[in-house]
Formats: structure tokens, sequence, C-alpha cells
């Protein structure tokens, strides 16, 4: 009789036990639950504060995802959004180096995240465009010095005058994505501009005219060409003006276009120096 009393209290402790995990389990299950739920509804009022131009309360809504997180996704969205924002050529207090930062912090802390190859993208284009800027300093420095050294030959001498089908589009898309993240940007290309072809003016042709944007400005790509993924930016914008991708298309348009006008600005310099020394090489004769 007491063999039975122990075993029916083992039971009962072991029921109870049971009842005491499976509670927990469901707290824990729900409390997730609802923290991705909060996070994805910070994403989606971001996303709106951007489009309407709100760019410092999209911002403040992404810095709060991100300390909400705890360096879990979506703080990788989080990341890329704020690269956007600072990138951004309408927002008042844009910052490209803030920006690179971000891209550079999203590929350190998350290199599994779906958005690093974009991500890479924009710190090669960053990059360059923070060495262009550095360039044109440094070439206005050397040409006022040269301007300098010119006038003060000239003093004692005359001045002169100075003169289809959306599913396989689909598929194609993805078999491009996993070719850019092996480096095959030829094969990558040739599988966008299918789903381009698939798409005939239609969803997903946006995503695949973005990657073709995309792949053109990787800094990795041998056959890289800022013209050509500007104009394929640009489509998207003309082409989708109601895409969830028009944004970050304008974002892109506005730093190619500075980046060609700061090269075009550094060839201009470069064409004044080298003029200004050929007068002073005439003038030392």
């Amino acid at each position: 009789m007491g063999k039975m009393r122990i075993r029916k209290r083992g039971y009962v402790y072991f029921y109870l036990a049971t009842l005491i995990f499976l509670s927990l389990f469901n707290c824990s299950t729900m409390n997730e639950m609802k923290e991705q739920r909060e996070a994805r509804n910070y994403l989606i009022l971001a996303r709106k504060l951007l489009d309407q131009g709100d760019y410092e309360s999209s911002l403040a809504q992404n810095q709060e995802l991100l300390a909400l997180s705890n360096r879990q996704p979506p703080a990788d969205e989080a990341l890329f959004n704020m690269g956007l924002i600072y990138a951004h050529f309408a927002n008042p207090k844009r910052d490209c180096k803030k920006s690179l930062n971000l891209f550079v912090q999203l590929l350190n802390e998350y290199p599994g995240s779906s958005l690093i190859e974009e991500a890479k993208v924009w710190v090669g284009v960053l990059h360059e465009n923070e060495t262009l800027t550095y360039s044109l300093g440094e070439s206005k420095q050397t040409i006022q010095k040269t301007r300098e050294r010119v006038e003060e030959l000239e003093k004692a001498k005359k001045p002169e005058p100075v003169t289809a089908d959306r599913g396989e589009a689909r598929g194609r898309l993805l078999r491009g994505q996993t070719l850019l993240a092996q480096g095959d940007y030829d094969g990558s290309l040739a599988e966008n501009q299918k789903a381009l072809t698939l798409s005939n003016r239609q969803l997903p042709g946006d995503e695949a005219l973005f990657n073709i944007g995309l792949i053109y400005a990787h800094s990795g790509n041998p056959k890289k060409d800022y013209g050509k993924s500007l104009d394929f930016f640009k489509k998207v914008m003309t082409d989708y003006p109601k895409s969830p991708l028009f944004e970050q298309a304008k974002i892109w348009v506005g730093i190619l276009q500075e980046n060609g006008r700061l090269n075009q600005v550094i060839e201009n310099s470069r064409e004044v120096d080298m003029e200004i020394e050929e007068r002073k090489r005439e003038k030392l004769k």
C-alpha cells in the first residue's frame, strides 16, 4: 500500500511539473511573438516615415528597434535602414560617413543577413564617394597653390587672358542572387535580364532592374559601370513608381549622380592644373 501511495504521489509531481513547464513555454513563446510583432510595427512605421520624407522620425524608429532587438534580427534591417537614411540625398542631415559606418557594422555583425550583398555594394560606392570628396579637396588645394606661383611669376609681366511569367521570373531572381553571392556577376546579370524580359513591365520587373543596378555598381565586378547602374535605378523609378524599391532606387540615383559630379569636377580641376602648369613653364622660358 505504501508503495502505491508513493507511486501515485510521483505521478502527481510529474503532472504538476509538466503543467508548470508548458505554462512557462507558452509564456515565452507568446512573449517572443509579441516582440516580433512590435519589431515589425517599428519597421513598417520607419519605412512609411522615410517615404514621407520625415528622416529624423524614421531614424528614431530604427534606433528604437535596434535597441530593443538585443543584437538579433531584425536589427540588421534597422542598421540597413539607418544607412539608407544617412545616404539619402534629400536628407538635410545627410552624412555619407555615418552611412558607410552603419553598412560596415551590418557586414561585421550580421554576416548571414539577407541584406549582406546590397550592404557590400553600398560600402563600395560610399567608400568611393569618400575618396572622391577627399581627392577633390586635395585637387583644389593643389590648384590654388599653383595659381599663387603663377601669379608671382606674372607680377613683373603683362597679364595674358585665360580661356513574362512571374513564377519563372521569381526563380530567375533567386538564381541571380545566389550567383551574385558567389561572385558570378555575368551569370547573375544574365538571370536578372531574363527575369526582366519575363516580367514584361510587370512585377517583379522592378526587382530585376534594381538588381541589375546593384550588379553594375558592385565594387567587386570587373565590369563595374556606374553610368549603366544609374540608368537602371532611374528605370526602376520611371517604370515602377509604386514599387517598394522606389525610395532605395532614388537614394542610389542621388549618390551615383553625386559621384559622377565629383569625378567631373576632379577631371576639370586636373585640366585647369595642367593649363596653369603649362603657363608657368612658358613664363620660365
